[in-house]
């Protein structure tokens, strides 16, 4: 019997791969004194003593920092083509978004079928021509909410295919006691690019030079497609399965709910996704109309972004064993600081507020998905992970439509903290329901 990325895992040091060092060494993993000269032998890092992982974290820094960039400028084109219309920066987010609910379950069939890296350079070729296509017609003014929608989806399509190949490569890269690390490094990679990339935007979008914008990012995407293209990982051989695509489909559902605490951490996501992350799509409005200047949006996103690197990097420590508990505590986190961020009418405190609010928000995440990705078997993994792309990324266009008509009449502030609220409370009832997770040095009684 094949056993489980758990059970492989079980009685290994933190700081070893269960492999023997003749193991190790055929199968390219670094013995103990490599990865001490590296300085990688403990903590967040040691990933990166794996070169396959390196190329795919060096194209995904790149990727990231060009999407960001790209990402805040969409938002930006769209609020000067609808005059700041939170309706139609809602409907921006749906379209982009929509194709990962639509579409993440097939792309996990087809991740786990074909070749995953394949999969990955054919989404960075579209997303390069996307962009040529944006920086093209924002150059020519050809550009109308409508046109700008349908671009977005194409590029929505690209992510959808691309996400779940992603996430199983990240997984193939490293030995499986460096998956927490592997994981959590790409979380600060793309929340170090949550930084990096609106301050690279925010001049950018305040001089409306939005097809440079595009360009930088079809730079990035080629270049990550590059470096992909330079990973050597064994490719992966899919097991025989009888049925068709809707029977694979199923499958990864059945897998997930088989293989507890899976399913509960995908509607935690779920949740989290819809209530909280959609509350990023009132920004623009909450930035000019309760701060005083629309200027404030992208060191909003910064903020955010520098907090969220902090709680990935955090929870990605080996040795940090994720659990249900920790992620409903930190849920429960992320609602109350969005709740203050919906109060505050001062750029300082707002910009503290969403510092915190990002830390929480991706300590729960990464958590979450480095649970899931330690209890799935690899033949199931790609599948899996497009529920959780459904879960973190597909709910996103509906909790962001919603967000977007419900602060046009209500006012951004009120809807946000809306949303703190549903997401406090959903924390709360998952520390209590998963308190058995408690560590053992916090469950003792007083006295004991």
């Amino acid at each position: 019997m094949v056993k489980s990325h758990v059970e492989e895992s079980l009685g290994a040091n933190p700081g070893d791969a269960a492999l023997n060092p003749a193991d190790s060494v055929a199968m390219g993993v670094p013995s103990s004194r490599t990865r001490e000269r590296l300085g990688l032998g403990a903590g967040a890092f040691r990933a990166l003593s794996h070169r396959p992982f390196r190329l795919l974290f060096i194209s995904f820094l790149i990727n990231q920092t060009g999407f960001w960039i790209s990402h805040i400028s969409l938002q930006g084109l769209m609020v000067e083509l609808s005059n700041n219309d939170t309706r139609q920066n809602g409907l921006l987010f749906f379209v982009l978004f929509l194709p990962a609910f639509l579409l993440a379950p097939i792309a996990g069939v087809a991740a786990d079928r074909f070749d995953r890296k394949k999969i990955v350079l054919v989404c960075y070729a579209s997303v390069v021509l996307c962009c040529g296509v944006l920086a093209t017609a924002t150059a020519s003014d050809w550009l109308t909410p409508g046109r700008l929608l349908a671009i977005a989806f194409a590029l929505g399509l690209s992510f959808a295919f691309s996400g779940p190949a992603s996430s199983a490569i990240a997984a193939n890269a490293v030995s499986i006691p460096d998956l927490p690390s592997a994981v959590s490094l790409q979380s600060a990679a793309n929340n170090l690019t949550r930084v990096v990339g609106p301050l690279l935007a925010a001049p950018l979008v305040a001089t409306s030079r939005f097809e440079w914008s595009f360009a930088l990012y079809m730079v990035a995407a080629a270049s990550a497609a590059i470096l992909t293209a330079a990973m050597r990982i064994d490719r992966y051989k899919p097991e025989e399965e009888a049925g068709g695509i809707f029977a694979r489909m199923s499958s990864g559902f059945v897998h997930a709910r088989e293989r507890r605490p899976a399913l509960p951490a995908l509607i935690t996501v779920a949740t989290l996704s819809f209530f909280g992350v959609s509350h990023t799509v009132l920004i623009p409005a909450f930035a000019a109309n309760v701060l005083g200047s629309a200027e404030y949006f992208a060191w909003l996103a910064a903020a955010t972004g520098v907090g969220a690197m902090m709680g990935a990097l955090r929870a990605g420590r080996v040795g940090r064993e994720p659990s249900m508990w920790r992620a409903g505590r930190g849920m429960f986190a992320y609602g109350l600081a969005l709740m203050v961020f919906a109060l505050n009418t001062h750029v300082v405190f707002a910009l503290t507020a969403q510092l915190v609010v990002g830390y929480f928000y991706f300590s729960v995440m990464t958590s979450l998905q480095t649970l899931i990705q330690t209890l799935v078997d690899e033949s199931k993994r790609g599948r899996v992970m497009s529920l959780f792309q459904v879960a973190w990324a597909g709910l996103v266009p509906f909790g962001s439509l919603s967000m977007g008509f419900l602060g046009e009449s209500l006012g951004s502030p009120i809807t946000i903290f809306i949303g703190a609220g549903v997401c406090a409370v959903f924390g709360l009832g998952v520390v209590v329901l998963y308190r058995s997770d408690l560590p053992p040095r916090l469950s003792k009684p007083l006295g004991g």
